[in-house]
């Protein structure tokens, strides 16, 4: 069966979606790998997750090196195949998450932003931040939902730990969504780095993060950039209540 390709013109209808080929506008954006349905990518809704590979950061704790170490990466997803899943599922999905690696850096992104908007699904955008003016002009365009944030460490230590030389840049971002109430900031805590000194410097920092637009999540070894953070201990659960607690982090 031909796989049509999405156009950025629809006619949406209640049974079905009027597709023409525009493949050309999308075809070089990188897709890394696909997740047709997901339930933990964006709060309890049912997702499709795509994953762009490419990122300007090292992070050594990344859980999807194979969209950041070119010597890990896989086969590409062709866009035209997860457009025309998308626009075939939408009455199924709650909306589209698109993560990397970052995606901010892939041209194709705003085309490929555009035809997911046209089936009508929101879209959920992750980001390091470090594209505070594209991120900006997404939201002019209306062409995202809702955006996630990474917040490494403080400002001091992205250029040693993450090899991200754009602090100022990721405070932009930061800020940017604080200003818009349309997401959050969430810094992943990993054994070893992030004590609540360091937490409670990060907080410092960015005047506004709170309980319900700031997250904690939990480090997980097994699949990490650098193979030495294989070696560290999960996050447990308690621990990250027990931080968010302490840092007035949990909603009352």
């Amino acid at each position: 069966m031909r796989i049509p390709t999405i156009s950025t013109h629809f006619q949406l209808r209640t049974s079905q979606i009027s597709i023409k080929g525009v493949g050309h506008l999308v075809e070089g954006f990188a897709i890394g790998g696909f997740t047709k349905l997901s339930l933990v990518d964006w709060f309890s809704k049912v997702v499709s997750v795509v994953f762009v590979r490419g990122c300007n950061f090292r992070c050594p704790w990344c859980q999807n090196p194979d969209l950041v170490d070119p010597g890990r990466f896989s086969e590409l997803v062709p866009p035209k195949n997860v457009l025309a899943y998308l626009a075939r599922r939408r009455d199924l999905l709650d909306g589209v998450v698109v993560t990397g690696g970052e995606a901010l850096l892939a041209p194709e992104l705003f085309a490929f932003l555009e035809a997911i908007k046209h089936t009508g699904l929101p879209v959920k955008l992750d980001t390091n931040g470090s594209n505070p003016d594209k991120l900006l002009h997404l939201f002019e365009s209306g062409l995202v939902d809702h955006v996630a944030v990474d917040y490494k460490l403080p400002f001091r230590l992205y250029p040693k730990v993450v090899g991200g030389l754009c602090p100022d840049a990721v405070r932009r971002s930061i800020v940017t969504v604080l200003e818009r109430e349309c997401g959050e900031i969430r810094t992943t805590v990993v054994p070893g780095m992030h004590t609540r000194e360091v937490l409670a410097e990060m907080l410092a920092e960015i005047p506004g993060l709170q309980a319900g637009n700031y997250r904690l999540q939990a480090f997980r070894p097994g699949n990490c950039l650098n193979l030495e953070f294989n070696e560290r201990v999960a996050i447990e659960k308690a621990y990250l209540a027990e931080l968010a607690q302490n840092l007035g982090l949990l909603e009352r």
